[in-house]
């Protein structure tokens, strides 16, 4: 799926940008929501209505969540705004458990972004602006199939553009690994849910590929390790838990690889993605992926036992054809309660696999038991290979 063929672990460091300074932005191109702000005014304010991005995000009613949040919020001394309410949340023992039963729609981003970015190095977006990367055809080409049914990117200038820049820039600043299918919708949908903040989805973004809890940059980089490790990892728990589950003659393609790759974007219902990830961004892609995927097989179980090898290609084609019926709330608390797993098995898992098949995501994993060391190798790595801290 991968459109680079260059090993993370044989990058150069400092690899020398390409283009040409005729390709810059203008700094007006790059300011948050403008071209939003252009598209409410031609629509007469009703954009937000028809795009759901943003505060308009939808989310699920759950009487429990409301009241957790309601009454944590009372407790603050003072917020007089959505990012500070989440900051002062943020230093509190149960904001993950909040962040997990699902934030109010008004929260959930600023939610997302202090997961994310909390005491994170701030990147320079317009830096990574100031050539197009070799790869930009590939880019363009997939940013015409990204959420086409969803109305933000049905508008040219508007979501389709930001997308563009957000993904020419992260091709830049991560030269290794520059651009590969799969980004387009995960970038897509973090720009839907910051409510077009495109500076702010790129930083977060950023963080989805090199921070030590999601180090995504291996699952889009040449021979994808994080896909390869997920599925062994994903196969090993199935064959413990789910042993009437026969996926012999089942290709990973068809299902599980579609749900990593695209972090289920391209198999789940939108709002559906949204509630998963806002388990991603607590539990963090390495451990958070897995698990929901465990999650989800456990409260699908019944039907996919009746499931053949055509079914499974069928009902993962997207969420339109599928007859898979699930309640998200019920794969969450599944994952979370069912199926945790254990920084020891990572490392163990790591270990076994990378006799047979070294890699350096590999090697950083075998660390993942030891939270100091594991998160020392990570930044020694990305330091060395990227140069952005």
């Amino acid at each position: 799926m991968g459109n680079n063929n260059v090993c993370l672990g044989e990058i150069q460091n400092n690899v020398p940008r390409q283009g040409s300074p005729d390709t810059k932005w203008k700094r007006e191109d790059l300011k948050s929501g403008s071209c939003v702000q252009t598209l409410m005014d031609k629509e007469n304010n009703n954009f937000f209505k028809m795009v759901q991005c943003g505060p308009s995000t939808p989310y699920y009613r759950n009487e429990h969540s409301a009241q957790r949040w309601s009454q944590a919020i009372a407790t603050l001394n003072y917020a007089d705004d959505i990012q500070t309410t989440v900051n002062l949340l943020y230093n509190k023992p149960e904001f993950e458990e909040l962040v997990l039963l699902g934030p109010p729609k008004e929260y959930r981003w600023a939610t997302w972004k202090a997961l994310l970015t909390n005491g994170k190095m701030h990147l320079s977006y317009e830096k990574y602006l100031e050539y197009m990367p070799i790869d930009v055809k590939n880019i363009l080409k997939d940013i015409d199939r990204t959420l086409v049914n969803h109305a933000l990117f049905k508008h040219e200038n508007c979501g389709q553009e930001q997308l563009k820049r957000i993904l020419c820039a992260i091709s830049n600043a991560l030269p290794g690994v520059g651009y590969c299918q799969g980004m387009n919708f995960v970038c897509a949908l973090t720009l839907i849910v910051s409510g077009c903040d495109e500076h702010k989805t790129f930083q977060c973004f950023m963080q989805m590929l090199t921070n030590e809890k999601h180090l995504l940059c291996f699952n889009f980089c040449h021979d994808m390790p994080l896909h390869f490790f997920f599925t062994k990892l994903i196969h090993h728990l199935i064959r413990k838990k789910f042993p009437k589950l026969n996926l012999k003659n089942v290709n990973d393609s068809l299902w599980i690889s579609k749900m990593i790759l695209s972090l289920f974007i391209y198999v789940f219902k939108l709002d559906d993605c949204i509630r998963c990830w806002d388990y991603l961004m607590v539990r963090g892609m390495i451990r958070g992926i897995p698990e929901l995927i465990l999650g989800f097989i456990d409260v699908t179980q019944k039907q996919l036992e009746q499931f053949k090898e055509e079914d499974y290609g069928f009902n993962f084609q997207g969420h339109e054809t599928s007859i898979i019926q699930f309640n998200v709330g019920e794969l969450i608390y599944a994952a979370k309660q069912k199926h945790n797993i254990d920084r020891q098995l990572i490392s163990r898992l790591a270990t076994k696999m990378k006799k047979s098949k070294p890699s350096q995501l590999l090697d950083l994993l075998s660390h993942f038991e030891n939270i100091q060391t594991y998160r020392k190798h990570v930044q020694f790595y990305m330091k060395t290979i990227f140069d952005l801290y």
